[in-house]
């Protein structure tokens, strides 16, 4: 078996219209898309935790040492999304400190959040508003935060048969022992043999 190469499958350009016309994001090389992917779990942790209540200014120190990332790398994530040469082009040719940001920002999803582009499209779009998790992601936040539980009660069987409350009740009543207790009841009628 032979699979289709991967410049047939994955489409990993992205294409920008700004001002000053289109600029096409180049695919970033393996080093630096991990080096990305690890700084967007690091700022997903922390706005979890500053969401959650925590001090930004001290989740945000301690994310920097436990990560090792430096005022330079954080710079240098917009030249990492872009790549050193797009980044410069727009530079050169007059771009907005507004646009800068909005495409680096855009590329960097794009690069590192793994939809199909559809987080990166939503940012650029919104121009620059952080995107709105959708209901899914929401509902799977809430459960990992409150460890997966729910409180939400199954529904009674829809087959006719009787709650196990009501036929261990029965069963106790009868002298049965209860499948809820293990226990059994006084035998309530005597029956007769001759």
């Amino acid at each position: 078996m032979r699979f289709a190469s991967t410049t047939d499958t994955l489409d990993s350009t992205l294409t920008l219209p700004m001002s000053s016309g289109e600029y096409t994001i180049p695919a970033i090389d393996a080093k630096t898309g991990l080096i990305l992917k690890e700084r967007m779990a690091a700022f997903e942790g922390a706005a979890r935790r500053i969401n959650a209540g925590e001090d930004a200014e001290a989740v945000n120190a301690e994310i920097v040492k436990e990560h090792g990332i430096t005022v330079e790398e954080l710079q240098n994530l917009g030249e990492m999304s872009l790549g050193k040469e797009l980044r410069d082009q727009m530079l050169d040719d007059g771009i907005t400190f507004r646009e800068l940001e909005l495409a680096e920002m855009t590329a960097f999803l794009f690069h590192t959040v793994s939809d199909s582009g559809e987080a990166a499209e939503a940012y650029w779009k919104s121009g620059g508003k952080a995107p709105k998790p959708n209901r899914a992601q929401r509902r799977t936040e809430t459960q990992t935060q409150q460890g997966a539980g729910t409180t939400t009660k199954k529904p009674a069987s829809q087959t006719g048969t009787k709650p196990k409350a009501a036929a261990s009740k029965k069963a106790a009543s009868s002298g049965k022992k209860s499948s809820a207790t293990g226990t059994t009841s006084k035998q309530t009628s005597k029956s007769t043999t001759a």
